[in-house]
């Protein structure tokens, strides 16, 4: 006979308090994911990337917080968005940007003045902070001589450079003792610039004011301003070696004595300083230096028709700093030249590039050089077109330091 167990009749309160128990059991299988015997647990729906999203992202990421037209120095770099903030500030602080790995390498970290670091024309601005592992210093430095800013990673404990990078854009410069002049940001600092270079003694510039070809030379060793926003004029020269670079010449005199000078670019990536005296003297003569970018941006009517012959640019091409390159063999070349024709901009529109596919060499090897452009979203677009097509292609920026 079993045994009949005594019922004991619950209370609205113990009623009340195992269906809590209940309810908290089962939320408790919920929340940690854990399998109810006979049940599955229900999985989240997959994320789907919304490019536009993720590059409002970017933005807003390297301006965090807010330093959109009130920083101190602010500039991108091929691979950074740099920022030192706030205007003017007593206590200034960092961000770097990495837009290839989407990451805040520096987020409002306390910076350090340093000024002479690279010379007497440069502020630089120091943060210390971390990168894989390593105890390193992001320096960010701007130059009062020509605007232009630069970023380095800086090894704490060796004091070698692991990265150096040249601003490509600047949109904030107002370091002390640099003039604002009547456009303080100087965003157009690049465009506006046809050649760009640093000898050992000298900085060169040839740029467009206002419709207007002018040079500056100054020498950095006497602080003294040769030529100053005088007038340049694009010469085609059948004199070797300089046949087949683009020369600008302008200046009045040198040491007091009449000269001209000339400012020399080649297709391959070579620049040169000369003056010349009245009787057709050399009175200097000075290379481009590697420590510092050349930065062109020639227009086509200053260039000769066989600019770039014999170097590694061919004929018509530009010295673009973005580069649509593939990788591949003479498989893959051919399919980028059945795909995008030389001379052509089909699929993808509106260009500011030079496109004729081929072979070009740099010490990380070789790619396939299907487009240069002097805008970085052109580049991307051309790379976008290309990978739509079945491509391995990326954007790369040149610098002429890799040829």
């Amino acid at each position: 006979m079993k045994p009949v167990w005594p019922t004991i009749p619950l209370s609205r309160w113990s009623k009340r308090l195992f269906k809590s128990l209940a309810l908290f059991i089962t939320s408790v299988f919920l929340v940690t994911g854990l399998a109810v015997p006979g049940y599955s647990a229900a999985q989240p729906p997959a994320l789907t990337p919304n490019t536009a999203a993720e590059v409002g992202l970017d933005m807003l990421m390297a301006q965090e917080p807010n330093t959109a037209g009130n920083a101190t120095l602010y500039f991108e770099t091929a691979t950074f968005t740099v920022s030192v903030h706030p205007r003017n500030g007593q206590f200034l602080s960092m961000n770097v940007y990495n837009r290839d790995t989407r990451r805040s390498e520096q987020l409002n970290a306390p910076v350090t003045r340093r000024d002479g670091i690279i010379s007497s024309d440069w502020i630089s601005y120091d943060s210390f902070g971390s990168r894989a592992g390593r105890s390193v210093v992001y320096r960010a430095s701007g130059n009062l001589t020509n605007n232009q800013a630069r970023l380095e990673i800086v090894d704490a404990s060796t004091s070698s450079i692991l990265l150096s990078q040249n601003s490509t854009s600047v949109r904030d410069f107002f370091l002390p003792g640099a003039n604002p002049g009547p456009n303080p940001g100087q965003g157009d600092l690049l465009n506006r610039t046809f050649v760009g270079f640093d000898t050992q003694n000298h900085s060169v510039r040839v740029f467009n004011d206002g419709g207007i070809t002018k040079m500056n030379v100054y020498n950095r060793v006497t602080s003294q301003t040769l030529v100053n926003g005088l007038t340049a004029t694009a010469e085609a020269t059948n004199v070797a070696p300089y046949r087949c670079w683009v020369n600008y010449f302008g200046g009045q005199s040198f040491g007091g004595a009449p000269a001209r000078y000339f400012v020399r670019v080649s297709g391959d990536g070579q620049a040169l300083l000369e003056v010349i005296a009245a009787n057709g003297g050399v009175l200097l003569s000075e290379p481009r230096i590697n420590s510092a970018p050349l930065v062109t941006n020639i227009p086509q009517a200053d260039r000769p028709d066989c600019f770039g012959s014999g170097g590694t640019v061919p004929d018509g091409a530009g010295l673009a700093p973005y580069v649509a390159a593939v990788f591949g063999g003479d498989n893959e070349l051919q399919q980028v030249r059945q795909v995008l024709p030389s001379g052509s901009s089909q699929g993808v529109g509106g260009l500011t590039c030079v496109i004729n596919p081929r072979f070009e060499n740099a010490p990380q090897g070789r790619f396939i050089n299907a487009a240069e452009c002097t805008d970085r979203n052109d580049a991307s677009a051309v790379v976008n077109f290309l990978r739509a097509r079945g491509l391995n292609a990326r954007l790369v920026y040149r610098n002429f330091r890799y040829r």
